[in-house]
């Protein structure tokens, strides 16, 4: 079968699973010849070799499985980074979290942060690269994040400024840490999710307990009696008032709430009355 006639096969093949068949089709081409969109066009006639293993790819996606798991990396912020199943893929609207706390680094110069839930590390690879005087905690409770990130952490030679440790949220940070950044899990425990995420990105990282704010109350308190200047987290769509009145109870100096591209509500930036630590 010609490049041209196994585009338009897969195409067919993936009309329930995705938005854009035909683009979905070009990619895995694209990942199984090894080669750039631009082939395909340039090469629409000749032969695609080892059809099996396209014909693998593509029923997995049939199935939904992520794109990103199949071809075992997805594409954040500027850079490409590794991901397999166990991994959270990392969202566009995470980036916007990012654009955030580097504001805050600059304005504050901040030179120490910590991460809660590094996944694939994307929080902390970017955040590293954009300062190079950044020193960085990154933590995660399961294995698979904790060595994805670490062969994320390792291409891009971060090894100087991220340290990842196991750890619950930060329970086994105690150094001096000015800012805690995370996109922990946040969605409650019955709300229906797409196949394509339910069935096959973990669990642990996507459900914040049966109500979902749980966690990311945890995660207040313990930057709050970590006495931690600043936190900025990833948040559900419809959980502001909540998380607003729970900090009105436990008493911050201001707290920040920002949208996503699609106008929803995404995330906080929490400031603490934060003292001197001895």
């Amino acid at each position: 079968m010609t490049i041209n006639e196994s585009i338009k096969w897969a195409a067919v093949q993936l009309e329930e699973s995705c938005e854009r068949p035909l683009y979905e089709a070009e990619l895995l081409l694209s990942h199984h010849l090894q080669k750039d969109r631009m082939f395909l066009i340039t090469h629409a006639s000749d032969v695609v070799h080892n059809f099996d293993a396209f014909e693998n790819v593509v029923a997995r996606r049939a199935k939904h499985e992520p794109y990103e798991y199949i071809v075992g990396s997805a594409s954040f912020y500027d850079i490409h980074l590794a991901v397999e199943p166990g991994v959270l893929i990392p969202r566009p609207e995470t980036e916007i979290l990012i654009d955030l706390v580097s504001e805050i680094i600059k304005r504050e110069n901040i030179t120490s942060v910590a991460e809660i839930g590094v996944g694939s590390g994307a929080i902390s690879v970017v955040l590293a690269r954009k300062f190079s005087q950044l020193k960085m905690i990154a933590t995660d409770i399961c294995e698979i994040p904790l060595k994805v990130a670490a062969k994320n952490r390792d291409t891009f030679a971060l090894q100087e400024q991220i340290e990842l440790r196991k750890s619950n949220l930060i329970d086994e940070v105690d150094e001096e840490i000015e800012l805690v950044v995370s996109n922990p899990p946040y969605i409650a425990e019955d709300f229906l999710l797409n196949s394509n995420v339910v069935d096959y990105e973990p669990k642990e990282a996507l459900f914040g307990g049966r109500i979902g704010d749980e966690l990311l109350k945890q995660i207040i308190v313990d930057v709050k009696e970590k006495e931690i200047k600043w936190l900025a987290c990833e948040m559900g769509y419809d959980q502001k008032e909540p998380l607003q009145a729970f900090v009105n109870k436990i008493g911050v100096k201001s707290i920040q709430f920002y949208k996503d591209l699609a106008g929803f509500d995404r995330g906080f930036v929490i400031e603490f009355n934060a003292k001197t630590r001895k």
